[in-house]
Formats: structure tokens, C-alpha cells, sequence
């Protein structure tokens, strides 16, 4: 881990923050309440050298999905911090808000999803069917549990939206 970077909640772990989805000891879960996106990891890491294997528990959280370590003043996937989260925006297209969340959520791995949600019309029934599609493929090719993610972050979003 760079010192210098920060740890930002992916959509993994804004969902555990919200509802305990996957059921985080309460240890992990405090040490993913502090990854803020602000604190360097360095910082971090002094603050929680009380913390039994805290360095070893947050690699796990960034492993498994929950935070992604980005340069100060982004967002998961490279994001600068200055674009709009998807669904912060009311002008944002369904098809565009699916778009920025698989690039929060798959960071690195997310450029064959985008291209398939990029090929379907902006109606809901089209990004249904793709949702789909993209999620059969994230499980089969990236990751079981970010498929899992994907499905749940997208299903909702596009609630949302309705």
C-alpha cells in the first residue's frame, strides 16, 4: 500500500455501511468506517496501530472488494472526484449513471462491461437485459462477489431512476 494514497469505499462498501450486507466483524467494520477518501493510508495506519493486523485488514477490505486505495481527490476507478457520482445527478441518463457505477465498482476491469451497457438503447427494458448480460460475464471472467455487487448496485439504481 502507497502511504500516500487514500482509501475509498467502493459501492461494496457504501452498501455494507448502509444495511451490514455481508456482515463485517466489527473490527473490519471499523476500520472500513475510516477509510474516508480524505486520510492518507499512512495516516491511517498510525491511527489504528492499536488495532490488532489493522494493516492486514484493510489489504483484506481492498481484496475482497469493500475499499480501493486511489490518489488523494479520486474516486474508485480513476475517477476524478470533481465528476458527478452517477446517481447524484438528476439530468443523468439510466444508461449513463450504470456506466459510472460499473467504473467505480470494477475500477481496472471495467472497460468490457462499459462496452456492453454502452451498445444498448437508454431504455429501461434494454438495460435490464444488459444488466443481465454484464452480470453473467463479471462472474464468469472478474469476480464472483463483484457480480453479486454489480447486479444489486444496477437493480437499484436504476429503481432509482424510475
Amino acid at each position: 500500500m502507497d502511504p500516500s494514497q487514500v482509501l475509498v469505499k467502493t459501492s461494496k462498501g457504501v452498501e455494507e455501511m448502509k444495511h451490514r450486507s455481508f456482515g463485517l466483524p466489527q473490527t473490519t467494520r471499523a476500520l472500513l468506517i475510516m477509510a474516508d477518501g480524505v486520510t492518507p493510508i499512512g495516516t491511517l495506519l498510525s491511527k489504528t496501530a492499536q488495532i490488532p493486523k489493522a494493516e492486514e485488514t484493510l489489504n483484506w477490505l481492498m481484496n475482497e472488494g469493500f475499499v480501493e486505495a486511489v490518489m488523494p481527490g479520486q474516486r474508485p476507478g480513476g475517477v476524478p472526484a470533481s465528476v458527478p457520482a452517477a446517481a447524484s445527478g438528476s439530468k443523468v441518463s439510466g444508461k449513463q449513471a450504470l456506466i459510472a457505477m460499473t467504473r467505480e465498482l470494477l475500477g481496472a476491469d471495467a472497460a468490457k462491461v462499459i462496452q456492453r451497457l454502452e451498445d444498448v438503447h437508454d431504455a429501461r427494458p434494454d438495460l435490464l437485459a444488459a444488466v443481465e448480460r454484464c452480470h453473467k460475464f463479471i462472474k464468469l471472467t472478474i469476480d464472483e462477489g463483484k457480480a453479486h455487487s454489480f447486479l444489486k448496485a444496477s437493480h437499484a439504481l436504476l429503481a432509482e431512476m424510475n
